[in-house]
């Protein structure tokens, strides 16, 4: 089978790099726990995926179009040129401890640093020197990846609700009221008192709208209701 692009799909996966078996994501909070690789900031479930958007790796995003289907496991390997690419020794700099302290950061080993806009991490630190690796930390890995796709989406309220889900993580996606009037071509978005004072609110109202006049595109018009009930009433 295959799954049409702008499709919305939840899936569940695990993602390991092959060599190792290191497990590098996963979906599911029970594997996350056992392997010692739990985040408690992060909300395990099965995760959107909307077909074609670029936000997995390719590799596990081309499957997903070609070959997926609700409910069947998949197990496939996903090559460096289509996970995180390949290792670039042009990536890596050789800096002067002075010229880091200059940016306001001391030298250690593993430290992560952000150097002007780039990501690295500092491998070594001798003789006034200090290495950053600026490759991402799977660049050159093969990666195995197991997914299931859980459920393809439908109803365009629910996507809308998924779409709002995935930037508020903690609001489940039935707590978001949407409803549709086709006659207009309009999606109404009731925000949830839980974010009424969220300072980026009002850039995630854009960017919604946003993806839904580019997945849903028979809309044309999305109107947002924030309602402020008075305390005890």
């Amino acid at each position: 089978m295959a799954i049409p692009r702008n499709s919305f799909v939840l899936i569940d996966y695990v993602i390991r790099v092959k060599d190792t078996g290191e497990l590098v994501d996963t979906s599911i909070e029970e594997i996350a726990k056992r392997e010692g690789k739990y985040d408690p900031n992060k909300v395990y479930e099965p995760l959107l995926v909307i077909v074609g958007e670029g936000r997995l790796i390719p590799g596990l995003e081309e499957h997903i179009e070609k070959f997926g289907e609700v409910g069947k496991e998949f197990t496939i390997e996903i090559p460096p040129e289509k996970a995180y690419g390949p290792y670039d020794p042009k990536k890596r700099r050789l800096l002067s401890v002075r010229e880091l302290l200059r940016y306001g950061i001391a030298p250690e080993v593993g430290k992560v640093v952000n150097l002007d806009g780039n990501v690295g991490v500092i491998k070594t630190v001798s003789g006034g020197r200090v290495l950053i690796d600026f490759n991402h930390p799977l660049a050159g890995k093969t990666l195995v990846c197991t997914y299931r796709i859980v459920k393809v989406i439908e109803s365009d309220v629910e996507k809308v609700q998924y779409l709002l889900h995935r930037r508020y993580r903690r609001i489940p996606p039935d707590k978001f009221e949407v409803s549709i009037d086709e006659q207009n071509n309009e999606v109404k978005i009731v925000t949830p008192p839980e974010v009424l004072y969220d300072r980026d609110l009002q850039i995630v109202k854009v960017i919604v709208a946003e993806e839904i006049y580019r997945f849903l595109e028979k809309y044309s018009v999305v109107t947002y209701v924030d309602r402020f009930v008075r305390s005890g009433s």
